[in-house]
């Protein structure tokens, strides 16, 4: 079966956009089998970096905090981060994105360095919250654990993203 003259005219028209989604799908794939791999040597102390600065940002503030491992606490309420609160798949979804986009590789290079940095403070103040949340709002501590801090996140990398691009596309 043959693709019809306007089939070809679209593919063509479109052929960009195509390539972008393949290659974005691709680094995405790399990018999770690479920090699932990496996992006790990458993962691991990425994740219990944030717990140790949380620990540091709490004493802070002047909470009574404690750290273990991936595990941070106040009195009263404690978290363990795991995966899907370390934010590193979502930098690496945010990278995918960055290195699948064509641009310089500086552009890229600097676009990733800036986003994930934006990315890691937001997910380190996502933790702090969540301990607020769950020490003096406990009925609280799940809505805003799994739906709203997620809905936010996922957002928050989608805008990193586009105003990533939108500076990209008007620099060239």
């Amino acid at each position: 079966m043959t693709a019809m003259p306007h089939e070809k005219a679209l593919l063509t028209q479109h052929r960009d956009g195509l390539y972008f989604c393949l290659r974005f799908g691709l680094y995405t794939l790399f990018a999770f089998l690479f920090l699932y791999a990496m996992e006790s040597r990458l993962v691991v102390p990425f994740t219990r970096r944030i717990a140790w600065l949380s620990h540091q940002a709490l004493k802070i503030m002047g909470a009574q905090s404690w750290v273990a491992g991936a595990s941070v606490g106040i009195p009263g309420f404690a978290v363990e981060i795991k995966n899907n609160c370390n934010a590193i798949y979502e930098i690496g979804l945010y990278a995918s994105a960055v290195f699948a986009y064509p641009a310089t590789l500086t552009q890229r290079t600097l676009g990733f360095v800036l986003g994930a940095a934006i990315l890691y403070l937001v997910n380190l103040l996502r933790v702090l919250s969540l301990i607020g949340i769950g020490r003096y709002f406990p009925g609280g501590f799940q809505i805003a654990h799994l739906y709203l801090w997620q809905a936010l996140f996922l957002a928050l990398v989608a805008a990193c993203w586009l105003i990533w691009l939108s500076r990209i596309r008007r620099l060239a």
